[in-house]
């Protein structure tokens, strides 16, 4: 069975790619000062001004039809964008699924037109900002963690390197998934924005994580296949850039997955353990302890 791999020659830079000529120009392409003030800008408005701003003001909770509307949109457009990508890669494109490598040279309309939409995905990395705002602005500071900002600004730069040296290629597929995720993920966030009412549909949040766990671990081993297959030449840099943020978010999403869902599993089992263990006299002085009568009677005394 052929492997129906795509060999595309890239000269002299296996190890560091050119920028990309067909993007050459185009608004932050290849501007790293650009980058980097728009990512430091975040950071300090995420952990710096915006808490600093909020916190002698009430929390902003009339905003839950804009950050419906916002969630809801953010579905429709990675769902529409999955489905444009796919048709000019892996299902219309002639992408080998198994090992693509990159041509810079190719400036056909199907060629463009991903290359184009891939620029504007980047953009939507970017207005996936808008998650931390709301937090802030609402003042869910615990909501604006390492993970969490660390989380969006590798995706950007990722967004950002990808347009500067080479869009295309090995990391598509990896690109695809992570569409996929976010509209999961996006519909999760819609649905729980309604509250109460959709309580109880959500009992499918820890799934979510083990998708984005399922997906890091696809995008690693599915960008190391050109390192170590001969005859898929793809520059080792974009090899580094994507498995390197891949490797921090599976140990720290890894790390809120333990953290959050299996300790918290454990000490529930232990609890319940002990409480069975406790003779019924013993069981019912504790709950009576608990009662606020107990504690106000204790109080007198």
């Amino acid at each position: 069975m052929a492997l129906g791999l795509t060999k595309v020659p890239l000269d002299s830079n296996v190890f560091w790619s050119p920028v990309d000529p067909r993007t050459e120009g185009w608004f932050l392409v290849g501007n790293l000062p650009a980058l980097i003030t728009l990512l430091v800008g975040y950071v300090y408005v995420a952990k710096i001004a915006g808490p600093r701003w909020m916190k002698n003001r009430p929390p902003f909770d009339n905003l839950k039809p804009v950050i419906r509307a916002y969630n809801f949109a953010m579905v429709l457009t990675n769902a529409l964008m999955l489905k444009y990508i796919l048709a000019r890669t892996y299902f219309g494109g002639g992408y080998s699924f198994y090992c693509q490598g990159i041509s810079y040279t190719d400036r056909s309309d199907q060629a463009m037109e991903l290359v184009s939409a891939l620029y504007f995905y980047t953009f939507i990395r970017i207005i996936d900002f808008l998650d931390t705002i709301f937090f802030v602005l609402r003042k869910k500071f615990d909501h604006v963690s390492l993970l969490h900002v660390s989380h969006h600004c590798l995706v950007v730069f990722i967004g950002w390197y990808g347009a500067s040296h080479g869009f295309g290629g090995q990391p598509m597929a990896g690109t695809a998934v992570n569409m996929f995720v976010h509209v999961i993920m996006y519909t999760y966030y819609f649905l729980a924005s309604f509250g109460k009412r959709f309580e109880k549909y959500l009992f499918w949040k820890k799934y979510l994580t083990q998708l984005q766990l399922l997906q890091f671990i696809f995008c690693m081993v599915h960008i190391l296949v050109p390192v170590f297959e001969p005859q898929c030449f793809i520059p080792l840099d974009h090899v580094a850039v994507v498995i390197l943020p891949v490797i921090f978010f599976l140990a720290m999403f890894s790390r809120f997955y333990v953290h959050t869902y299996l300790k918290k599993r454990c000490t529930e089992v232990m609890k319940t353990a002990l409480i069975k263990d406790i003779p019924d006299k013993e069981r019912a002085l504790a709950t009576a302890r608990e009662q606020p009568s107990f504690r106000e009677n204790k109080k007198l005394n």
